[in-house]
């Protein structure tokens, strides 16, 4: 049997993984875009020069430019995952010592942890707009157990 939380273990919880920060990454996701649509361009000019291969130059310093932008792209992208992955370890070490219990929904942004036999608690961790669902990180929120609708659950508006 899983243990049940109480609100007031809830926020604690909240409390102490409000301290890792908002689930945010604006530096880094800025420098993905750039570079991603840096690489697309570089993409698109190199697909140009394949139709319009010249016999003299050839394609190679396009090839150059569209393996550099790939490879500033590639490691925006990693520096970005590395960032995401250092946040969860943090969190994760958290929860693994004050509520084993909880689990992690990371395609909807939030934690659940048991309520009771029928509720869980709700936390999200990102805020804003996150795949389609408005968050704000670290409130609290009540919803029926193993359900993934958003429109079920409910603010707990005192927390």
């Amino acid at each position: 049997m899983s243990k049940y939380y109480t609100l007031e273990e809830i926020k604690n919880v909240r409390d102490e993984m409000s301290q890792l920060g908002e689930r945010t990454f604006p530096q880094l996701e800025a420098e993905w875009n750039r570079t991603r649509e840096e690489w697309k361009k570089v993409r698109v000019g190199w697909g140009k020069v394949m139709v319009e291969w010249d016999k003299t130059t050839g394609w190679k310093k396009t090839m150059a430019e569209w393996k550099e932008a790939e490879a500033r792209y590639n490691k925006a992208r990693d520096e970005l995952y590395k960032a995401m992955a250092g946040w969860d370890v943090q969190l994760f070490r958290i929860l693994f010592s004050i509520c084993p219990e909880a689990y992690y929904i990371e395609w909807r942004g939030y934690l659940a942890i048991p309520k009771s036999e029928d509720e869980e608690w709700i936390i999200p961790v990102f805020a804003g707009d996150f795949n389609g669902v408005k968050h704000k990180a670290f409130s609290i929120w009540e919803m029926p157990k193993e359900n993934c609708d958003e429109g079920d659950a409910k603010e707990v508006k005192d927390a």
